[in-house]
């Protein structure tokens, strides 16, 4: 039977919580960590077969596309679109309690382990003018009233 892969964001190297399956990671997870805790985990991994591999173009470009029907597109990192592109390209599942990642993970069919928080559920988003109410694609400055465009869950 063969063991599941598994892409952790940066959590949980944060954190300590056991994960089942084969570890992979984009290179920009290991670059988000500062603490020397957070990289002392991160190097015991190495040594126990993390393996740490760039995620291809097409996926990141997927997932962009996936995020942007979601909702999600604005406020996912560089880190949190290399990390899903990873999980979509390896049939893997991320570990994640990022309600944004786990939102455009699950959009795309990815699997979603939950490291500290709930099961995030699945959402679509919708951008709407926090003064006159008007409905848009993404976030930014409403064109009739000049106030903040906010996200709305749809």
């Amino acid at each position: 039977m063969k063991r599941k892969t598994v892409v952790p964001d940066s959590t949980f190297f944060f954190l300590e919580i056991p994960i089942e399956g084969d570890l992979i990671v984009p290179p920009a997870v290991a670059d988000e960590l500062k603490d020397l805790n957070s990289k002392m985990r991160f190097e015991k991994y190495l040594q126990c077969g993390l393996k740490i591999s760039e995620p291809q173009q097409e996926s990141r470009e997927e997932v962009k596309r996936a995020a942007k029907k979601s909702g999600d597109l604005s406020v996912l990192s560089a880190t949190d679109i290399d990390v899903a592109a990873l999980a979509w390209e390896r049939e893997a599942s991320v570990a994640t309690d990022d309600f944004a990642l786990s939102n455009t993970a699950q959009h795309m069919g990815v699997g979603v382990i939950p490291l500290q928080q709930r099961r995030a559920k699945k959402r679509k988003w919708k951008y709407r003018c926090s003064g006159c109410g008007r409905y848009y694609d993404e976030p930014g400055t409403c064109e009739v009233c000049g106030l903040e465009i906010k996200r709305k869950v749809k």
